[in-house]
């Protein structure tokens, strides 16, 4: 009998030993991903837009990122590559930048967001009805969107929801207002 409880024993401190081995691995595996995954520059894309401004010059950009952005071989477009899934571009025209962010879909996701609205809001925009920026979000049960793209006479904002995603753009020469959506 006490050969049998000592096995006993010896095999649920070996499983034991196992399961807790494998646990400590799978948190030292997430640590290590949550690193990678942190922006190398001074701001994470979502904030980095919002700190930049169309009439910024390349060098201002490189200050406010933390790090020079690399030029796209044949066009005046800069990238600034945060992590590997998020980055800044700004593509320069008469001396004005073009800001876009490419956001991790994933990290932005919002499970409270109802498709359904969106639905609506293209259904009001096709019969002539337009939404500022603050009435959409009301719309969307103060949901807030993530700005994607500033340009010189226009912003663009993002919804994210299991994979889908929903984009409205604002026009400065409709005083603010949306004149564009779309759901993909």
């Amino acid at each position: 009998m006490t050969k049998k409880l000592l096995t006993i024993l010896l095999g649920g401190t070996l499983i034991l030993g196992i399961a807790t081995g494998c646990t400590e691995q799978k948190q030292d595996e997430s640590q290590k991903n949550e690193v990678q995954e942190k922006s190398k520059g001074h701001c994470e894309a979502e904030e980095c837009i919002k700190l930049i401004e169309p009439k910024m010059q390349v060098e201002e950009v490189n200050e406010i990122i933390g790090f020079a952005g690399e030029k796209k071989e044949g066009s005046n477009t800069y990238i600034w590559q945060l992590t590997e899934k998020t980055k800044i571009e700004v593509e320069y025209k008469d001396g004005l930048g073009t800001i876009t962010a490419k956001m991790d879909k994933d990290k932005i996701s919002n499970d409270k967001f109802k498709i359904s609205v969106c639905y609506d809001i293209q259904s009001s925009i096709k019969s002539g009805t337009t939404f500022t920026y603050e009435e959409m979000v009301e719309k969307f049960e103060g949901i807030e969107g993530y700005l994607e793209t500033k340009a010189p006479t226009f912003k663009m904002y993002m919804w994210v929801k299991d994979g889908q995603t929903f984009r409205a753009t604002f026009s400065d020469s409709l005083n603010g207002k949306c004149s564009m959506v779309s759901l993909r």
